[in-house]
């Protein structure tokens, strides 16, 4: 019920209410005034049957037929007054009592007209006086039931006065409460969840009731409140994906940075390390092999040999990655390289499982640069193995995206340093395992041809790299 129905309903309550108490009271003031008319003319009545009674005295006194004329008119004027209220008569005495007073006003006009004509006719006046007490009685009776009637109903007024004060005033005081409540109680609620829901706390909505403006205003509460925390939390979900866009934007220039300097300092010793390499193996070629500084040269060219490999490594982490792509399968490359790591016997002593999935959709990358990351994340996995141990490199289809699996059984990724992996430089191998630039070259790669490299890792179990390239298309 909406609240001008409710507003409404208790109007009418109370216009209903005093519509039946205005109709009794109506009624109950019409009762008294009739009966306040009915007390008049049974006093008429009485007054009349008094001046019969008076003239009847005159008549037997004196004899005269005046006084005999004017008892026959008084009789006449009682007569049509009893006939006048003859309906409340027979309501107040009843229809025998009626007819039994008729009968005796006859009788009494009878035995007058005897009199008048025998005045010797001691028996008669005396039945004549006795009849005239019967009448007379008769109409003070009925004034005075008429009055005990008037004081009834007067009485009954007054009840029925203090019962409609007293029954208005308790169902006025039950409907206010009742609709007070009904308006108030959901409003202080609307207002205890607004409170919650400034202060950002969504648990809690509005309990629907009822069918008013306040129960669609709580409805229409309750959709907002869902609204807005499903706003705040694509909200929050944004700002995160905008710190990960901000941190890689970051990770980005540092690398940038990095590369940079990689490129100047490479360039910068690149040529003293070639000159050293070159006059060592010459050196190395000219002593004789039981010289003891031979082992000594030796020693020193592969070193100078490793050195230069990281100048280069370093040299092409700095240059900026051009790739030139094209539409292939990418098990070509993976099976290219992984073909050529076995030729060399890079998986020695570890058990390979190559699960290259057929009808692969095409990817649109640079081969070289895919067989690059291809050749830098499974030397990666073959360094993080120590034999017997196991790798395996899958490919798959995912969604908008082609993905290669690099597994491994190593000793796994500690949790502090899976958001290091990829910084350049950032290694646990040993020094003659590595630089820690193969996944941050590859991850530059991968990044430029729109995809992603991701990382799950146990310690004491093992590894597993994920290349992300996206389907062509």
């Amino acid at each position: 019920m909406k609240i001008r129905d409710k507003l409404l309903f208790a109007f009418g309550v109370y216009i209903v209410l005093a519509v039946v108490l205005g109709f009794f009271a109506y009624k109950e003031l019409r009762t008294i005034s009739t009966k306040l008319a009915l007390v008049e003319t049974a006093d008429d009545i009485t007054n009349t049957i008094l001046e019969v009674r008076r003239y009847e005295k005159n008549f037997l006194l004196y004899r005269d037929r005046d006084d005999f004329r004017e008892m026959k008119k008084y009789l006449t004027i009682l007569k049509e007054g009893i006939e006048n209220i003859r309906t409340e008569i027979v309501g107040e005495i009843n229809g025998a009592n009626y007819e039994t007073m008729k009968r005796t006003i006859g009788a009494y006009e009878r035995l007058m007209d005897v009199i008048a004509q025998n005045a010797d006719a001691k028996d008669t006046v005396e039945r004549m006086r006795q009849t005239a007490r019967e009448i007379q009685s008769f109409t003070q009776n009925l004034a005075k039931r008429e009055r005990a009637d008037v004081a009834v109903t007067i009485k009954m007024s007054m009840y029925l006065l203090l019962f409609a004060l007293i029954l208005i005033i308790f169902l006025g005081t039950i409907v206010n409460i009742k609709l007070a409540t009904n308006i108030a109680a959901p409003i202080r609620q609307l207002e205890q969840v607004t409170k919650k829901v400034a202060r950002g706390d969504f648990s809690e909505g509005i309990e629907v009731r009822g069918m008013d403006e306040i129960a669609s205003l709580a409805a229409s509460f309750n959709q907002m409140e869902e609204k807005l925390e499903h706003a705040l939390n694509a909200l929050e979900d944004i700002i995160k994906k905008l710190q990960q866009k901000q941190a890689q934007l970051v990770e980005a220039e540092k690398l940038a940075a990095v590369g940079k300097l990689a490129a100047g300092i490479a360039h910068e010793i690149n040529n003293p390390l070639t000159s050293v390499l070159t006059f060592s193996n010459l050196m190395l070629e000219q002593c004789p092999e039981d010289d003891p500084r031979c082992a000594k040269l030796r020693m020193m060219a592969r070193e100078t040999e490793r050195a230069r490999n990281i100048v280069r490594q370093l040299l092409n982490f700095g240059r900026e990655i051009i790739i030139k792509p094209e539409r292939i399968d990418i098990n070509r490359p993976v099976k290219e390289i992984i073909d050529s790591l076995v030729a060399q016997e890079a998986f020695k002593d570890i058990t390979l499982t190559l699960d290259l999935a057929d009808g692969l959709p095409e990817v649109y990358a640079d081969p070289a640069q895919i067989g690059q990351v291809v050749l830098n994340m499974a030397l990666n996995a073959i360094h993080a193995v120590t034999p017997p141990g196991a790798i395996e490199i899958a490919t798959r289809a995912q969604g908008p995206f082609v993905e290669v699996l690099f597994a491994d059984t190593g000793a796994g990724i500690p949790q502090e340093n899976l958001g290091k992996i990829f910084d350049p430089f950032f290694t646990t191998k040993d020094a003659t395992k590595g630089t820690g630039l193969g996944l941050a070259v590859s991850y530059g790669i991968i990044k430029k041809h729109g995809g992603d490299i991701s990382v799950l890792s146990t310690v004491g179990k093992g590894t597993t790299f994920i290349v992300r390239v996206p389907v062509h298309g």
